[in-house]
């Protein structure tokens, strides 16, 4: 009774604070929250673990910046969030600026299918959600699990997007394809041991092989686009394609299509460290790597 009591009254909370409550206003509470949650240590050794594998040419000082400020970041994405499913579309696009959006509205999408990757940088929400309004396509987004509070799937699926969980994605994601859909994942998270091994940051890890091999078995366009936080609180995302045509449906084509998209991950973050999400433990794979 209890449980259910929490549950309505967060989805009326969720409900009201996305009804009313402006977007940029997500960002100016997470300032004023992420530097408390950051000191009472939320996360805040797995971020500073993973910036010393990632940058061990930057000072401690350094290091503590990004991780505070990714912390301010990824609170601002969960602040931002409940809006998301109540923006008209003129607010979408004064939030969201897409360069190349024409590769997500190209008519050859509508026989080959595309493949759009992203990753955990500035408010990847925001991309999945915005990119299908913009680009006039519903896109089926792979996620992993949920717990049962469904606010955040209602968020996603709200203007026509549906939710693909992660242990069907290989069944409906080459369906999809095979029908001219569009499939969005992010593909930065930490690996199972039995995934492709890759270095991130030239540390030695693994990374997910599934956007390789859809990408290669049913040759999809294939996009990439991260949706970067901007000065006044928009985003702006530049879509790229990685091209594919030379590259064999093969264990080598897999490990080469997959470096060709952790090289343009690597970039956004060097350019963005603040905006990824370092409290994932990315490196937990990795051999001599252990977390607190």
């Amino acid at each position: 009774m209890i449980r259910r009591f929490t549950k309505t009254l967060w989805r009326f909370a969720f409900h009201v604070y996305g009804r009313y409550v402006p977007f940029r206003a997500g960002a100016a509470v997470a300032s004023l929250l992420f530097r408390p949650l950051y000191f009472f240590g939320l996360r805040r050794s797995v971020a500073l673990t993973n910036l010393a594998l990632a940058f061990p040419d930057r000072d401690i000082a350094a290091r503590e910046h990004i991780a505070r400020n990714s912390m301010r970041n990824l609170l601002s994405v969960y602040l931002e969030v409940p809006r998301l499913s109540h923006m008209s579309e003129l607010e979408l696009r004064s939030r969201l600026q897409i360069s190349n959006i024409e590769l997500l509205t190209n008519p050859e999408i509508d026989q080959q299918g595309a493949l759009l990757l992203s990753a955990h940088v500035g408010n990847w929400e925001l991309l999945a959600i915005g990119a299908a309004r913009l680009c006039g396509r519903s896109f089926s987004v792979i996620v992993k699990g949920q717990n049962d509070f469904n606010e955040l799937e209602r968020t996603r699926t709200t203007f026509g997007n549906r939710v693909i969980p992660l242990h069907r994605a290989a069944l409906i994601a080459s369906r999809t394809l095979a029908e001219g859909g569009v499939v969005a994942m992010l593909a930065d998270q930490s690996a199972s041991a039995k995934e492709l091994p890759v270095t991130l940051f030239g540390v030695e890890t693994t990374a997910f092989s599934t956007p390789a091999r859809l990408a290669l078995r049913y040759r999809p366009k294939v996009i990439v686009g991260f949706a970067v936080r901007e000065r006044g609180g928009s985003y702006h995302t530049k879509l790229m394609e990685i091209q594919h045509d030379d590259l064999d449906d093969s264990a080598e084509g897999v490990a080469i299509f997959t470096r060709r998209y952790l090289d343009l991950l690597e970039d956004v973050i060097r350019n963005n460290p603040e905006q990824w999400v370092w409290q994932h433990r990315r490196w937990k794979r990795s051999p001599g790597v252990h977390y607190d």
